[in-house]
């Protein structure tokens, strides 16, 4: 799949709905910063009436700090679950995969909630766990390379820093991964773990383009001008090349069905001639 016929096959799709599909994708980027912005206005107030010193803001050893942390966490990901995996459906409405529903329906559905939130923290999970080993040994790179110096020293610091980067790009691995989960949690009907493990699959040897999409988009958004026309961009191409990625593997199971196996069993009819299982 070539990245400039995708994009171009996703303006097309866009037009007349760039609008609409920018709200759609900018309701879960709202509300991330929204309970960021909050959780920055807690940390000012703490440093404020002096109930928290600055260096507190790393060790956590204010319990109102802590508190604040766990309150607004917990609902910044009740609330960005459903936002996120609406947009998911809704970008797929797009693409021609699901039909129009309501966002108002989908977020006021208890099933839909309860789906969306398990697979947030299942894939949150995930992330986090899959960097622990990056965490590890990047602190011990450090802690080496402070107080390297003999070569031995030295050539433990190295491996640990080789280590760290293979780490931070397993991680990455996952993160791209787990992209498209939104989208398959709203074409299949499949259970949150199943989902989240196809996802992994259909995406092992197909990064590249999500990477090349990333690429082209990423600066645009960065300048915030550019980010209403790029992030609707880049999320519909992202729904557009899961389904084709989805039909690619239906389409290659049903040629895996549909081929003879070469120990097709023959038969004969009286001795006389044979005839071979029909491959079609």
């Amino acid at each position: 799949m070539k990245v400039m016929e995708l994009t171009g096959y996703t303006r097309r799709l866009l037009r007349g709905k760039r609008l609409r599909t920018l709200m759609i994708c900018m309701l879960p980027l709202a509300a991330e910063l929204f309970f960021r912005s909050a959780e920055v206005c807690v940390y000012v107030m703490l440093l404020y009436f002096g109930e928290l010193k600055p260096l507190g803001l790393f060790t956590g050893e204010s319990v109102i700090q802590t508190a604040a942390v766990i309150i607004l966490t917990l609902l910044r990901l009740t609330i960005l679950a459903p936002l996120t995996f609406a947009c998911g459906y809704k970008l797929c409405e797009i693409t021609g995969r699901k039909r129009h529903m309501r966002l108002s329906r989908l977020l006021l559905n208890r099933h839909f909630f309860r789906r969306s939130l398990g697979a947030l923290l299942l894939t949150r999970l995930l992330g986090l766990v899959s960097l622990v080993p990056a965490a590890f040994f990047g602190t011990t790179a450090y802690s080496l390379l402070i107080r390297a110096k003999t070569p031995g020293e030295l050539f433990l610091t190295a491996h640990a820093m080789v280590l760290t980067a293979v780490s931070v790009g397993i991680w990455l691995s996952l993160k791209l991964s787990l992209v498209p989960v939104p989208f398959l949690m709203a074409i299949w009907d499949k259970s949150v773990f199943g989902t989240v493990i196809h996802s992994i699959k259909l995406m092992r040897g197909r990064k590249k383009l999500l990477i090349k999409l990333i690429a082209i988009y990423a600066p645009l958004m960065l300048t915030l001008v550019g980010l209403p026309f790029a992030l609707p961009e880049l999320m519909t191409a992202i729904s557009l090349s899961t389904d084709i990625y989805i039909k690619e593997e239906e389409y290659l199971e049903a040629e895996f069905h549909r081929q003879e196996p070469d120990n097709a069993p023959a038969f004969s009819h009286g001795g006389k001639g044979r005839f071979k299982a029909a491959s079609e």
